[in-house]
């Protein structure tokens, strides 16, 4: 008699835990609402120093693209001061990104067009978390510079640059 209790049991509990594994299986899951049309992943990157620039920037800057347009007014000396030829205002593709790890960490700073090409590796990365402001500060250190058609140099720069999802810096 235990025994036949012991299976009935048995079936009354497998039947029991089946109804809970289907009505979990067809429960409603919630629904994420779609995005806001008028949410935007912008965010303002402004350069100041031998590198200058300032402009909203929308979906900066994956690995793999898109680069997005950026105007850069280019202040570059060459080692003994000079300004060189080719300052002034370009527009370009920018990318922006952390750059290595650990005791090389440091963010790079590409600019590009037809005519020319720029990077800066390094910096001194200041990442507030509470104002959702990023500070890089380049002083002083080499870049690489290039033509399309010339040798590249190596000027030395100088120049802060400020990634923020505040709007309001931009302005």
């Amino acid at each position: 008699m235990k025994s036949k209790t012991h299976k009935t049991l048995a079936l009354v509990a497998m039947l029991i835990s089946l109804v809970f594994v289907v009505t979990n299986v067809t429960a409603k899951k919630p629904v994420k609402p779609p995005p806001d049309p008028d949410q935007t992943t912008a965010e303002c990157i402004v350069f100041t120093g031998d590198l200058e620039g300032m402009a909203e920037v929308e979906g900066c800057c994956p690995n793999a693209g898109p680069f997005p347009a950026y105007t850069m007014n280019l202040d570059l000396k060459y080692e003994g001061g000079a300004t060189a030829y080719y300052g002034g205002p370009y527009d370009g593709k920018l990318f922006i990104n952390n750059y290595g790890v650990g005791r090389n960490h440091g963010y790079i700073v590409q600019f590009w067009n037809d005519d020319l090409c720029f990077e800066a590796i390094g910096g001194v990365i200041d990442n507030d978390k509470k104002s959702k402001v990023l500070t890089v500060s380049f002083n002083g250190e080499e870049a690489y510079f290039c033509e399309t058609d010339g040798d590249p140099i190596f000027p030395l720069v100088s120049f802060e640059l400020v990634r923020t999802s505040d709007l309001t810096y931009c302005q």
